[in-house]
């Protein structure tokens, strides 16, 4: 009998953490950043890492990939293109920072 309450105890604790943590991921992949990254036509050796530009505002991905979209429409030529993007808000396309 007592081995019988603490699997029922152990299943239950399993069913508790797998839906903590499908909230969690759920939660996690609902933040997205619009990333913008200039790219030079004329100096393609400028350090790429200072070319990234987050949009501010922390979106859900659905929302980003709508502000790609609006934002490619109205990008108008010059002697560089931007390029839009869309990473998880975990995500820092400028890579690791230096100390």
């Amino acid at each position: 009998m007592m081995r019988l309450r603490r699997a029922s105890a152990i299943v239950s604790l399993i069913a508790m953490l797998s839906q903590l943590t499908s909230v969690a991921t759920a939660f996690a992949e609902d933040k997205w950043v619009l990333w913008r990254h200039y790219v030079s036509v004329y100096s393609p050796q400028i350090d790429d890492s200072q070319m990234w530009r987050a949009q501010p505002g922390t979106k859900t991905r659905k929302q980003c990939e709508s502000e790609v979209k609006d934002y490619q429409k109205f990008d108008p030529g010059r002697g560089y293109r931007i390029e839009y993007r869309c990473y998880p808000d975990t995500v820092d396309p400028r890579g690791p920072k230096g100390k």
